[in-house]
């Protein structure tokens, strides 16, 4: 019998493109896409509906009403930056067996330089990787692309890490949350947005392997694309500043004693 599953997750993470991809996997449902966010329900009007106290029950209702319909051969799942009263969700994953995966990007440094890019330098792109999907000819693709990964550019090393230390602060928020739904009894385990981009067959299997589905027989192509290169901090002018402050060696030894190291 397969299990459900909950995808936790931050920005520049992988997160669009790793639901994308299961949504074409069969056995996998995913019934929402990013509609339980907060952002997403203040921005649609709905805060006085969807409480931090009453969130808990949509999210039993997605898993319970989707399961139903979909059967116990089928993985119930979606992502999720997960808010509201963490002991009641937690009861609620519980009840409908929910596995929950804690996406994240390993590599700190190369994660801001990513959010740089996109924040920052190229904030009238707003989403890229949707306009990479949508892009309607080679043209317009190369044309993205080139922004993103053939560009220059002198960062404001202030400005960086500042984001670069926020994203810290997030990310410790938001284990602390998980450490939080495992003390209630959740089973959570870690996954790394460097195994999905760079490994990804035998990411997958493993991914469907925790949540009882057989192997894959194809490798599933997402029309979502990686928009920025392995590692946007070469299109920094003055990378080598960043990699000698000592901002970023304080950050990085912050980083190294928060990152879970359970992964499928």
């Amino acid at each position: 019998m397969s299990r459900s599953f909950l995808i936790s997750y931050s920005a520049r993470v992988g997160s669009t493109a790793l639901i994308d991809t299961l949504k074409l996997i069969p056995g996998f449902l995913v019934p929402v896409f990013e509609d339980l966010d907060f952002y997403a329900i203040e921005k649609a009007g709905l805060l006085e509906k969807y409480t931090a106290a009453n969130i808990h029950k949509y999210v039993d209702y997605i898993f319970k009403e989707a399961a139903r319909k979909a059967g116990p051969d089928i993985s119930v799942g979606f992502k999720w930056r997960i808010w509201g009263d963490v002991e009641r969700i937690a009861d609620v994953l519980l009840e409908s067996n929910v596995l929950v995966f804690n996406l994240v990007r390993a590599d700190l440094l190369e994660s801001a330089s990513s959010m740089y890019l996109s924040d920052v330098v190229n904030k009238d792109f707003n989403a890229p990787q949707f306009l990479l999907r949508d892009a309607e000819t080679s043209e317009a693709r190369d044309k993205i692309l080139f922004k993103y990964r053939m560009q220059m550019h002198n960062v404001d090393t202030d400005l960086f890490f500042a984001l670069l230390e926020e994203q810290v602060s997030i990310e410790q928020a938001r284990f602390q949350q998980l450490d939080q739904l495992r003390n209630r009894g959740c089973e959570v385990v870690t996954i790394f947005y460097e195994d999905f981009s760079y490994k990804r067959f035998s990411f997958l299997n493993s991914f469907l392997l925790r949540l009882g589905h057989p192997p894959l027989t194809f490798l599933p192509v997402t029309k979502i694309a990686k928009v920025s290169g392995a590692f946007p901090s070469e299109l920094f002018i003055n990378r080598n500043e960043i990699l000698a402050s000592p901002r970023l060696l304080e950050a990085l030894n912050k980083w190294g004693k928060m990152v879970p190291v359970t992964c499928v």
